[in-house]
């Protein structure tokens, strides 16, 4: 599970960490939301950007991604430093 850790915003850190789990339970590619065609992997992309942000502390995307890999891996999976 993603572990925002957001101690400037601590609402902010639990909610994500909450929809993180949930989109974690869900199959890989399901439609969430079929009027705006959102899937999981939408959730999962806007999930990893704002981790992404909230690491860089700006509006720039991860350089450095992982690789992409077969192994369901939709969010990110960090450990609190």
């Amino acid at each position: 599970m993603a572990a925002f850790d957001d101690s400037s915003d601590p609402d902010l850190g639990a909610a994500c960490n909450r929809l993180a789990m949930w989109v974690e339970s869900l199959p890989e590619r399901a439609l969430i939301d079929p009027a705006s065609e959102l899937t999981e992997d939408d959730l999962a992309l806007i999930l990893r950007r704002l981790h992404a942000m909230r690491h860089l502390g700006d509006d720039r995307p991860a350089t450095d991604r992982p690789p992409v890999t077969v192994a369901r891996a939709s969010v990110p999976v960090t450990a609190k430093s």
